[in-house]
């Protein structure tokens, strides 16, 4: 049985347990991250000496002409491949998908630098932290320095043989991956939402139509086009090797194969054979290390990412991902991807679709791989030996037609996307998140109520008020999600509400909650007539004179909302600054008028709710000031917006909860508490499950075969 098979059974295997165990399933997770660190151990080292090596075996005065043809026509097919990756995404219908905040979007990290991006100013640093355009910079100069030393054959024989020691440890590992297979499989069938199968789809629909256009159509006619070899005759000629290499999914074990199908489809067609031949058997071997199109048209998986959370590359982006798809193409997929996720700041845990779709698209790449390389190596040993003669009118022809097969198939798959791929599901999922433990709903009471009950106590501290009325009075603001809040169901949830209630528990009394307003603040806390404010407060220095602030228990970063499409422009500093006409913002009237100070030329508008921004009852704004974390969760009900932070310095704020003035003991008990909760990890947990939106991803037990039908399971 070949591996082929081995691992289309684990394939099949995997999908069927996970389906007959569901959620039970998720142990899997372990042994497919562990085949996946396996398959990447040896893949930057066997790079680095496959380069290495081939291009220190040149001669560079023989092969100058030769290898410079070569560049050229490689550069000409990455950029049939770059306008590739330009046009795929739109494919892609409207997704009117957002997401809740992460820290790493607003982790403070040094700019880019393009210079220690692709310059391996310390090669090993480079290898160490898996910078993959440095590592391939520095292999290419390593191997052209090589090339023109004399006494090298030594060298390139340990080169030779280090290189068939990581072969022989890639085989060993190829040999689990039927194993491999089975436990990502299971993983994914066994916890995956039938939202991600659906969204995930769309990548591999997307990527094969990219597959069948280059591999079948632009590659096959810029052949014809340049030389004599046609597209007829080219797959008459390789078929065998490309169903070969579609069925075990690798190259380079059909590498001899595909030189002699090289040779037989130029001896049909140029009669100078033999120097052809000599050439081709350089050529080939040379190229293979290098981009080929199917490794390079994978990385679309990257923007679909970015659609799938629901936040398309902005120009910067696009420019970032292009740039860095450009050398981590030299390496395997498995290691260029993750790299760039990281680079753009994409969940990197997004990567397990990746792996479990390239059990179909890693046939595909490599087939297209195989068709990049066959053009690559036709066209540069024609263009050295025979000289190019273009069919102008062929290639014009081609191109109109070739110009409308590829817009029908982008508006065609999109048509068909829009239909198949339903709605996001966020929205749903957010309202009707609940508390994270378990709580009573919480008791709403009137204002009013606290005029005639606050003076029974008169003179006590609030702690001793509390434990002898038996309740504590919390106040909250409105709309300031998602610390506090009503779900779909009308109870009172968030961040701080759980907190307060968690508080109520520790002292063993009631929680009792008061809806307040900003203004109200300060005279229902001046006159003892509140206990506390639980709902996300910032902690400013205008209302210092007015109520006493516990200790800081999280920070929140400023940031703007602004709709999607203007999210470049305030993402810098100095891009903001360089707007001439701006409408701003603010439900804080702390920072409206810091934000007057620091934008002098934007009109600053004090407003008594985010809502009113979201609902567009100010048309004339253009973005609201908001914590980022406060924003992540706004931009869930309403995805027509953004969160924007203006770099390259990211503002940190501390939240913490108003308290009365003048009495030491209750500010000392709420400092201790709030240090205890940090540090036994309460606080961290609850920014998870509600900031983070940890709490809106769960969901009904996965149904499964031995629950659900068999019953084997309660």
């Amino acid at each position: 049985m070949n591996l082929s098979v081995k691992i289309i059974i684990g394939l099949l295997l995997g999908i069927l347990t996970g389906l007959f165990f569901g959620e039970y399933c998720s142990f899997f997770s372990y042994l497919g991250d562990g085949f996946i660190g396996l398959l990447q151990m040896t893949v930057l080292p066997y790079i680095i000496v496959n380069i290495v090596a081939n291009l220190g075996r040149m001669k560079m005065s023989e092969g100058r002409r030769m290898v410079m043809n070569g560049l050229y026509v490689l550069l000409l097919l990455l950029g049939i491949g770059v306008i590739t990756l330009l046009i795929l995404p739109f494919a892609l219908p409207s997704w009117t998908a957002s997401s809740f905040f992460k820290s790493s979007v607003v982790a403070v990290q040094e700019p880019l630098n393009l210079l220690d991006l692709y310059i391996p100013s310390n090669p090993f640093y480079s290898m160490a932290n898996n910078v993959v355009p440095a590592v391939v910079m520095f292999s290419i100069f390593l191997g052209v320095g090589l090339a023109n030393i004399k006494e090298k054959e030594v060298l390139l024989k340990m080169l030779d043989v280090f290189g068939e020691g990581l072969n022989q440890i890639n085989k060993m590992v190829v040999k689990l991956t039927p194993y491999g297979v089975f436990a990502i499989a299971a993983y994914n069938a066994g916890t995956m939402t039938i939202d991600e199968i659906q969204r995930l789809h769309a990548y591999i629909i997307i990527y094969t139509v990219g597959v069948l256009l280059l591999g079948f159509y632009w590659i096959p006619l810029l052949i014809s086009s340049l030389t004599d070899v046609s597209p007829r005759a080219l797959f008459k000629a390789t078929r065998p090797t490309l169903l070969t290499i579609f069925a075990t999914a690798k190259i380079i074990i059909v590498l001899p194969q595909l030189i002699d199908d090289i040779k037989r489809v130029l001896r049909l067609h140029y009669n100078r054979n033999d120097e052809m031949a000599s050439k081709t058997e350089i050529m080939m071997p040379l190229s293979y290390p290098f981009p080929n199109l199917g490794t390079f048209v994978i990385f679309v998986f990257v923007p679909f990412i970015a659609w799938y959370m629901g936040n398309n590359f902005d120009l910067e982006e696009t420019l970032t991902y292009l740039g860095s798809t450009l050398l981590s193409s030299f390496v395997a997929p498995v290691t260029g991807i993750p790299f760039i996720l990281d680079l753009l700041k994409l969940p990197q845990e997004m990567f397990q679709l990746f792996v479990i779709s390239s059990v179909y698209t890693d046939r595909i790449r490599v087939v297209l791989g195989t068709i990049h390389l066959l053009a690559l190596t036709i066209i540069t040993v024609i263009w050295t030996v025979h000289g190019l003669k273009p069919k102008w009118s062929k290639l014009i022809k081609g191109t109109l037609i070739g110009s409308i097969l590829t817009f029908g198939s982008i508006i065609g798959t999109r048509y068909y996307l829009s239909q198949t791929l339903g709605e996001s599901h966020q929205y749903e999922s957010f309202v009707e998140m609940d508390f994270m433990n378990e709580h009573k709903p919480a008791q709403i009471k009137s204002i009013e109520s606290l005029y005639a009950d606050s003076l029974n106590y008169y003179g006590s501290n609030h702690l001793d008020i509390i434990k002898r009325r038996g309740s504590i009075r919390i106040g909250y603001l409105a709309d300031h999600l998602p610390f506090a809040f009503r779900n779909q169901q009308g109870t009172l949830v968030g961040f701080d509400i759980e907190m307060a209630h968690l508080l109520a528990a520790e002292l063993n009394v009631k929680a009792e909650f008061y809806r307040i307003t900003q203004r109200q603040m300060k005279s229902l806390l001046e006159e003892d007539r509140l206990d506390i404010v639980m709902s996300g407060i910032i902690v400013t220095t205008d209302v210092l004179d007015n109520y006493a602030f516990s200790k800081s228990y999280i920070n929140q970063t400023l940031a703007f909302m602004v709709p999607d499409h203007n999210r470049s422009l305030f993402n810098s500093r100095n891009s903001i600054k360089n707007l001439d006409s701006l409408s701003i913002g603010s439900a804080h009237p702390y920072f409206a008028k810091k934000l007057k100070n620091y934008l002098p030329q934007a009109d600053i508008i004090t407003l008594n709710s985010p809502r009113e921004f979201f609902k567009e009852k100010h048309e004339e704004l253009d973005a609201l000031l908001l914590s980022a974390e406060a924003g992540s969760a706004w931009t869930v009900i309403y995805p027509q917006f953004n969160v924007a932070i203006p770099r390259p310095d990211v503002i940190k704020v501390p939240c913490a909860y108003p308290l009365p003035m003048m009495d030491e003991s209750w500010k000392l008990f709420m400092d201790t508490w709030i240090e205890l909760k940090q540090k036994e990890g309460t606080v961290d947990a609850l920014f998870k499950y509600w900031v983070e939106g940890e709490g809106a991803d769960i969901k009904e037990p996965r149904w499964s075969i031995a629950k659900d039908v068999l019953h084997w399971i309660d």
